[in-house]
């Protein structure tokens, strides 16, 4: 299946390299756990990309096209996406559309921006008088 015609992303010619059933629980005091198919592929050229599938599950509406920097975060413990890689997710109206969600470099810095922005919340709430 071809995921992204602009970069010659095709499931069917590309090698994948491994599948993994993912869960974080972004808020431990909310049942908030979200679960996901991810695909990891390499193209001939070294190209890597990730496919987030739809899984009908109980996700409490949590879709990586909607997480934020904490999701990211947590995400990003279990997998090691490199800079250059572009991360997709199954559309849950057309189960063959998948859109691109972010690249790598994206997301290390939007989950750095995250981790300043709590490391900032920290101080402040330490510092109080």
């Amino acid at each position: 299946m071809i995921i992204d015609n602009e970069r010659e992303f095709d499931t069917a010619r590309d090698e994948l390299i491994w599948t993994k059933i993912i869960s974080i629980f972004p808020l431990a005091t909310n049942n908030t756990k979200s679960t996901h198919l991810v695909k990891y592929y390499k193209t001939e050229c070294d190209n890597e990309y990730y496919i987030f599938e739809y899984i009908v599950a109980d996700n409490n509406d949590c879709f990586v096209n909607d997480y934020n920097g904490y999701q990211w975060s947590e995400m990003i413990k279990q997998i090691n996406f490199s800079d250059h890689c572009f991360i997709y997710s199954q559309s849950i109206v057309d189960k063959n559309y998948f859109g691109l969600v972010i690249m790598g470099s994206s997301l290390k810095m939007y989950t750095q921006d995250y981790k300043n922005e709590q490391e900032t919340r920290i101080y402040e709430l330490e510092h109080r008088k």
